[in-house]
């Protein structure tokens, strides 16, 4: 292996970056806009030129020190991957023709453009997959020892601890992601001092998504890497394909639910009843109609990419939405914003790649079951995580950007196998 040059180990840290920006940095540079009232929602669709600068900057660097990585572009571009998110974004482009909001949309969709291309560029030609991971391990557990004098040092809000960020859901999410690093870390550790260590970081982890009450993301934290632990272990042991077990595992458990819902008529609002204490999902199923309701008159192509919540007081969303949803940025679906965006033309890519990067991770498994079991446990806590919350081609989004690293990782790990 050549010697490292100084943009080499730029090159290599980029990723790290690229997640540390939704994590540490705009918690302290970017004044939220979380949705709290209408002029927060009018003021989140104006331009931010910090974050602007920011992502405009990085992405040039990546050019730069990517250098002659890019001449392989070609190896890249064999993935169906990579293919679908490019063919998602030309139909986000495509969309400014028709979108209420033409401005805010191309604006939106170039930033996207820049995000996903940064982070396909520095995963994917990655010198080492395995060290990469060990970077990110170093960001996650700042970012939990960070948050944990937060914790200590400020009030929580009235619904739960937030530490850095505005919202209790944003430090459940973190923690929830950091735990499973941090399981990964355990597993790839050699030696009582450091698999402690890794014990120690999890459970202050743990402690943190627990008082941030976010639900959501303390099921999914505990549910997800126990399915992929499971998925991951039975593909290797029988020599069978992780994604074509979750899938008929996904399949036969909703036809099972569905069964059960019928015969015990436990339905839909008995369950948030059940998990929130209420039967509207804390008000999402309000949202959702009103959702509903808009994606039925353009079923097909939607209202355009990134244009329809935070457009400003001439949206559909500002003159129409009922009551306390009007405050709102998303839908709290993100699988009803995709197609509220880009219809069933975007949904269907989506579901594509989804599919697609479970397929991808597959091929880790017979490589190594550690890393595997991470790419799995990340997809699926972004796919459920998506029930409700919105993540999917949402600017920065730190889920969306696990979702793309978890989706790259599997060509890195192959890519790094083959060069040994």
């Amino acid at each position: 292996m050549h010697r490292q040059t100084l943009l080499d180990r730029i090159f290599n840290w980029i990723p790290v970056l690229l997640l540390a920006y939704p994590m540490l940095i705009s918690p302290f540079v970017l004044v939220s806009s979380g949705g709290e009232d209408t002029a927060a929602n009018i003021s989140a669709s104006k331009s931010n030129a910090l974050n602007q600068l920011f992502w405009i900057c990085l992405f040039l660097l990546v050019l730069v020190s990517a250098g002659r990585r890019l001449l392989n572009t070609f190896t890249v571009l064999r993935s169906p991957l990579i293919w679908l998110l490019l063919l998602y974004l030309l139909l986000a482009v495509t969309s400014v023709l028709w979108s209420h909001a033409p401005g805010i949309a191309f604006r939106r969709v170039v930033l996207q453009i820049i995000i996903v291309l940064s982070l396909v560029i520095s995963v994917s030609f990655t010198d080492d997959a395995r060290t990469l991971l060990r970077r990110l391990m170093l960001l996650m557990n700042t970012v939990v020892l960070l948050n944990a004098v937060a914790v200590v040092v400020l009030p929580p809000t009235p619904i739960g601890h937030a530490g850095i960020y505005t919202q209790k859901n944003n430090l459940g999410a973190v923690m929830a992601l950091a735990l499973m690093f941090n399981l990964y870390g355990f597993l790839m550790s050699r030696g009582l001092a450091k698999r402690f260590g890794m014990l120690i970081i999890s459970a202050l982890a743990f402690g943190l998504l627990v008082l941030s009450q976010s639900k959501t993301s303390l099921g999914l934290a505990v549910l997800m890497p126990a399915i992929a632990y499971v998925a991951v272990g039975m593909a290797f042991l029988f020599r069978m394909n992780a994604a074509v077990l979750l899938i008929f595992g996904a399949v036969t458990g909703a036809v099972l639910l569905t069964f059960l819902s019928l015969l015990t008529r436990f339905g839909f609002s008995d369950l948030s009843l059940f998990l929130f204490n209420d039967e509207t999902y804390t008000g999402r199923t309000f949202i959702w109609a009103f959702v509903t309701d808009v994606i039925s008159r353009a079923p097909f192509l939607g209202q355009g990419y990134a244009s329809f919540w935070a457009t400003g007081s001439d949206s559909i969303a500002f003159r129409e939405a009922p009551g306390f949803v009007i405050l709102l940025i998303q839908a709290h679906n993100g699988y009803l914003d995709v197609m509220l965006e880009l219809g069933i033309a975007g949904i269907s890519v989506l579901f594509l790649i989804v599919l697609t990067a479970l397929f991808s991770a597959a091929r880790v498994v017979a490589l190594d079951t550690r890393i595997a079991f991470l790419c799995y446990s990340l997809m699926l806590f972004v796919v459920c995580h998506n029930m409700l919350e919105s993540s999917w081609f949402r600017s920065f989004s730190l889920n969306w950007l696990i979702f793309l690293l978890a989706a790259l990782l599997p060509h890195a790990v192959v890519r790094t196998w083959n060069n040994r």
